[in-house]
């Protein structure tokens, strides 16, 4: 360890892909060991590569930077080398001899570019932990692969499971978004309760609650009304439970007890047919709308303007846009089970996400209690965390697996 802290080399593969939550996670967590201080040094580390020593590149966001002529040509760069990347995905994808090459190649070019730092602890945020001969620690998310393995594609199991069970076998130390997936963890693997460590994600600064007046110029652009519609904001995928969600929506709709819209944010994931069609059928009728990807300055008026959060997810090992949603003053309408629930607060209705019955029931009661709030602020915000906490916190998983 060094005179000021432990000198880390982060895996970056997260920031070269488009938005997620671990892409999210590894951005914050990165960009606050910097800020506040918590690292000697640190080294983003991706496909056998150290990228830029301009961290800002990389982890700035844009709030934190403004559009000066110098910020421009680097965010400029950084979407070239994403979308270059992105272009050669497909090519590679159809041709099993360069998949097969690229997969035997990089990390064996990881394995020899990471040697000179064995001083280092290597810190893999996203489940894969590259051939290391000092400390290390990886971070799992979620066990959806193991418990859920219906919802992702056959090759992404295959290649899961094995980098998962590596992980929990071969890290000095595993960090879970969550005491429910620790739980997980240590019962799946048989992992020594001691080689755990539970650190909670955060919500961005930038969400927080807004006033009407705040959130019109977007709303009014997008026909909505603030405090009067429902919000999804998640990849789209069949884990997300979006076919219980519609059909309890236009079940409540049809009835003409709801007049809210449902508004859809977030890409398309894998095996999400079904969930198109259904969110295509509301979006025909006038019920709905389907956003995509939004700009990062329009999801926080989103998650403020609106009256519910709707993530009644099957599985998560976290829920970040529960908290993001909590912290922007929105009612969530979410899971009793897994992670979620350990997160929620007195402002958050429950469901049984199996039972569309369960959900209808909140999507209408929730409505009556927006109507109660009057548009005022929930006293929910963020539960006291906060990325610099959880950047504490995983500094001293560095400290403790560097005194092993």
């Amino acid at each position: 360890m060094g005179e000021n802290g432990p000198k880390v080399v982060m895996g970056a593969d997260p920031l070269l892909q488009s938005a997620t939550g671990i892409g999210t996670y590894t951005r914050n967590l990165a960009r606050h060991l910097k800020s506040e201080n918590l690292t000697e040094d640190l080294k983003l580390f991706a496909n056998g590569v150290f990228l830029s020593d301009d961290v800002n590149l990389h982890i700035g966001e844009y709030q934190d930077n403004p559009l000066t002529e110098s910020n421009v040509k680097k965010r400029a760069a950084r979407a070239q080398l994403i979308n270059s990347l992105a272009r050669l995905r497909p090519w590679f994808s159809k041709r099993r001899l360069a998949v097969g090459l690229f997969n035997k190649a990089v990390p064996l070019i990881e394995q020899v570019r990471l040697r000179p730092f064995r001083d280092y602890v290597f810190h893999s945020p996203n489940y894969v932990l590259p051939k290391f001969s000092g400390p290390s620690v990886v971070t799992i998310h979620d066990l959806s692969i193991q418990r859920y393995p219906d919802y992702h594609p056959p090759e992404r199991v295959k290649f899961l499971e094995a980098q998962i069970a590596t992980a929990a076998e071969g890290a000095t130390h595993l960090i879970t978004d969550s005491v429910c997936v620790r739980e997980e963890v240590i019962e799946y693997f048989g992992v020594d309760e001691s080689r755990v460590t539970s650190v909670p994600l955060a919500a961005g600064e930038q969400f927080r609650y807004r006033t009407e007046i705040e959130c019109r110029e977007i709303l009014t652009s997008l026909q909505l009304v603030y405090k009067r519609f429902y919000l999804f904001a998640s990849t789209i995928e069949p884990r997300k439970n979006l076919l219980r969600i519609c059909a309890a929506y236009k079940s409540l709709r049809a009835a003409g007890k709801i007049d809210w819209p449902i508004i859809f944010v977030g890409g398309p994931g894998w095996r999400s047919e079904a969930e198109h069609r259904e969110i295509k059928s509301l979006v025909d009728r006038g019920w709905a709308q389907y956003l995509g990807f939004v700009d990062p300055s329009t999801l926080p008026i989103l998650y403020s303007g609106s009256g519910a959060l709707v993530f009644p997810s099957i599985y998560e090992g976290f829920g970040l846009p529960a908290l993001e949603a909590r912290q922007s003053g929105t009612r969530v309408i979410t899971s009793q089970h897994s992670a979620m629930a350990e997160f929620a607060n007195g402002y958050d209705l429950l469901v049984d996400p199996l039972e569309v019955d369960s959900l209808r029931e909140a999507m209408e009661a929730v409505v009556e209690r927006v109507l109660e709030d009057n548009g005022q602020p929930l006293q929910c915000a963020g539960s006291g965390l906060s990325w610099k906490k959880t950047a504490r916190l995983t500094s001293e998983v560095y400290k403790k697996v560097l005194t092993k």
